[in-house]
């Protein structure tokens, strides 16, 4: 066995920090997101929470614009202090751009989760497709007994 095999592996004395964002600028994408974050730090991962499917429809029949909308995020630094250093900075400030930038006038609106491992969010995103999948389930069932009853 050589040296390099039986050397413990050092991991990086950083952890991730991770940023939730409470709104996402109207249209702005994950790739706008990252590139961003990504003048601050290394960014990890990068999850946006889609416009409920309903509010879409609505949204679109209404007359509004058929384009994606995310209504919250998450963005995962490498480093926990620099995810700490983008929140105390950016937090409440104007997005910028040049002036004529569609997203110019937005503001950030984020704060950094202490203790947050991306895990937890993986298994709320899990348990909340579960119980969506649950109740149409007990939705279809109902129908069938109504209609086997007629």
């Amino acid at each position: 066995m050589s040296q390099e095999e039986s050397a413990p592996v050092k991991k990086s004395g950083s952890k991730p920090g991770i940023i939730y964002l409470s709104s996402i600028p109207p249209y702005m994408k994950p790739n706008k997101v990252r590139n961003i974050m990504s003048q601050y730090g290394e960014v990890g991962k990068i999850y946006l929470q889609p416009e409920d499917a309903e509010i879409r429809k609505r949204r679109k029949i209404g007359g509004g614009s058929s384009r994606k909308k995310f209504t919250e995020g998450w963005v995962e630094f490498k480093k926990k202090r620099i995810a700490k250093a983008v929140v105390q900075s950016l937090n409440g400030n104007i997005i910028g751009g040049k002036k004529g930038s569609y997203y110019h006038d937005d503001i950030w609106s984020m704060k950094y989760l202490p203790r947050f491992k991306w895990s937890n969010l993986t298994e709320k995103l899990a348990y909340d497709s579960a119980v969506r999948k649950k109740k149409l389930q007990q939705e279809m069932t109902q129908v069938k007994k109504e209609t086997n009853f007629y």
